[in-house]
């Protein structure tokens, strides 16, 4: 069976995922609101989330605000002919961990995660260290794209402090990936970035996420830029 799969230019992780797609096309195949709320790469990251979570309903929760996608595609595309890094910042080890360096090895990535600093919020009332942290990590890397698949303080700070440095150097991210998971904060920081509408986002409506959500959503963009 193995020397079957790779004659045909696949090794057997591939084919599964292939398979697994397959199943997941089968399932949405009558759902209109997918087939008519998304575009074909939207489609391809909706997929791949679902793929990652097992779980159907987020075909009815992504959203992608300002073409997101497409351009994201374009950006790693250009990264790629200029032989430039891809600077990455992620909310946590997990989430950085989920992003596979082998989905597209044309790309050079620099991955960062400052979640686990020593670094310590000046003010540990009103400050938690993962907002603390991506703040710190945001300024001093400037990244082309955040990806927050963990914590909703995290995602509040990564857009407050996107905010502010655009005001003060015209720092903008090219894309703000979106998916905390939890009952406290993580619904109502997602909805605030889809109603932002300054930034291009990935994210999703509800209290679902993680970082194999968010991950996996970066990991479409870096397959479809092959």
């Amino acid at each position: 069976m193995n020397g079957t799969v790779l004659s045909h230019g696949m090794n057997a992780g591939e084919a599964i995922y292939g398979k697994s797609i397959s199943i997941i096309d089968s399932l949405l195949k009558d759902d209109k609101r997918f087939e008519d709320s998304y575009s074909e790469a939207e489609k391809t990251v909706v997929k791949r989330v679902i793929h990652a979570t097992s779980d159907i309903s987020y075909a009815g929760t992504i959203f992608f605000t300002n073409g997101s996608a497409e351009k994201s595609i374009r950006l790693i595309k250009e990264k790629i002919l200029k032989k430039e890094p891809l600077k990455i910042v992620c909310d946590s080890e997990m989430t950085k961990a989920g992003i596979s360096r082998n989905v597209n090895k044309n790309i050079i990535m620099d991955l960062s995660c400052y979640i686990n600093s020593s670094g310590t919020p000046p003010d540990a009332s009103g400050t938690t260290k993962s907002a603390f942290s991506i703040k710190t990590a945001i300024s001093e890397k400037l990244p082309d794209i955040i990806i927050i698949g963990n914590a909703p303080t995290a995602l509040a700070a990564a857009v407050d402090i996107c905010g502010e440095l655009y005001k003060t150097i015209n720092y903008k991210p090219s894309l703000i990936i979106g998916m905390p998971v939890g009952f406290v904060g993580a619904s109502e920081s997602k909805e605030a970035l889809y109603k932002n509408n300054f930034f291009n986002a990935i994210g999703n409506f509800g209290n679902l996420g993680g970082s194999s959500s968010a991950a996996a959503a970066m990991n479409a963009l870096l397959r479809e830029s092959l």
